[in-house]
């Protein structure tokens, strides 16, 4: 498929496990990796298949498409392990929980976020506000 189009292919959110994501790396398929962390592995486990990604030539595009939290750890996995091209994918729906529980990330100027750099994810979650939120809920 990828040498039928010049448009650049993206897969990853999906896989599961470090040989999937070897087979990914290795497929000449694709020029777009994007693994989601919260599916697979957590912030620990893409540390040592993020460079094979690179080192395949492939562009490193971290996806998560849930509440702040995941979003936020990949963002900060992107800003340590990223090279040039590489983008996280931030729905533009409105999504009060994750602009509760990341607000750095709704802070976006000329396309890019401070994810923040204090211990840990660097967040302080508006507790009243989450609880708000929990209560709106049908």
């Amino acid at each position: 498929m990828a040498r039928s189009t010049r448009i650049p292919l993206a897969v990853g959110e999906n896989l599961i496990g470090s040989n999937a994501v070897e087979s990914m790396t290795v497929s000449g398929a694709l020029a777009v990796a994007q693994p989601d962390l919260a599916k697979w592995g957590g912030v620990s486990a893409w540390f040592p298949v993020i460079e094979p990604i690179h080192a395949a030539g492939l562009r490193y595009c971290p996806h998560f498409l849930g509440a702040g939290i995941g979003l936020l750890a990949s963002a900060h996995v992107l800003a340590v392990c990223g090279r040039p091209g590489g983008m996280l994918e931030v729905d533009a729906k409105d999504n009060p929980l994750r602009t509760g529980l990341s607000p750095a990330l709704s802070r976006v100027r000329d396309g890019v976020v401070q994810p923040g750099c204090r211990p840990g994810l660097g967040i302080d979650p508006d507790i009243a506000e989450l609880r708000r939120l929990c209560e709106m809920r049908p």
